[in-house]
């Protein structure tokens, strides 16, 4: 039986990209794997424009937190597999202080596995999401932990292992996104390029249509070059990291606490 933690910035990012291999390595395998959850932040400021200010802070967070046990139950995995680390959205640094609390919890919960969004060759350059995946490549890499889980990043432009499905695999994504009722101004962006994503995925996966993309991370010397990237890829990392991704909206008295912080 293996324990396989997937990591989020965010209460809705593991649906759109691991939504298929949840599901399976929760309900279809005859494992019995125990899988949890763990987010960074409750997306608290995740909403556009300031029209919607009155709704963003501790409201959203309570709101987004029961829209991710809701997508959850869906895999059968209960709200106490579920750990919030309490960072604020759009605020996660690549720190000590967040890099050592990344360590005491894998040391307490001794995954096998984990999932996590990709640190260095991403196709969603949100620093959430970026720093996120450093800190857990810091723990292992810098032996913080003292033992080697599998590591696999998900968002990834240079993926090595694919996880197929079939077509009707995509209502299982439907019923998943519309949980997160809140996040309706990015679902719409999300389906539309999802299922090219996937089918463009799924020709590196003899067998299967479509297909979820990952790349495992390789940390022993013999393995290292299973790291490197292709060319365009390495070009495609530079060009995203100059892109404006989606990021936090923060109401304006929020905005001035933070730039007074030096935070933004």
């Amino acid at each position: 039986m293996a324990k396989i933690i997937f990591f989020q910035p965010h209460p809705d990012d593991l649906e759109i990209n691991c939504g298929h291999l949840i599901h399976y390595l929760a309900i279809k395998s005859k494992n019995n794997h125990i899988i949890k959850i763990a987010s960074i932040t409750k997306g608290e400021y995740g909403l556009p424009s300031a029209q919607y200010d009155k709704f963003k802070g501790d409201l959203l967070a309570k709101v987004r937190t029961r829209e991710l046990y809701n997508a959850q139950s869906i895999h059968g995995i209960p709200p106490e597999n579920i750990h919030f680390f309490g960072y604020v959205d759009g605020l996660i640094e690549f720190t000590r202080d967040f890099v050592e609390e990344i360590a005491e919890y894998l040391k307490k919960e001794k995954p096998d596995v984990i999932f996590a969004p990709e640190a260095i060759y991403t196709s969603y350059y949100h620093m959430d999401h970026v720093n996120t995946g450093r800190a857990i490549y810091y723990c292992i890499h810098n032996k913080l932990i003292n033992f080697a889980p599998t590591l696999y990043f998900y968002s990834t432009l240079s993926p090595n292992f694919f996880f197929g499905f079939k077509k009707e695999g995509f209502n299982l994504i439907d019923q998943l996104l519309a949980c997160h009722k809140t996040q309706f101004w990015l679902i719409n962006y999300v389906k539309w390029t999802y299922k090219p994503k996937t089918r463009l995925a799924g020709r590196k996966l003899r067998g299967w249509k479509y297909a979820e993309k990952y790349r495992r991370v390789y940390f022993h010397k013999n393995n290292e070059n299973k790291n490197k990237p292709s060319l365009i890829v390495k070009m495609l990392s530079h060009w995203y990291s100059s892109m404006p991704w989606f990021k936090a909206k923060y109401p304006q008295d929020v905005l001035e606490q933070l730039k007074k912080k030096g935070k933004i």
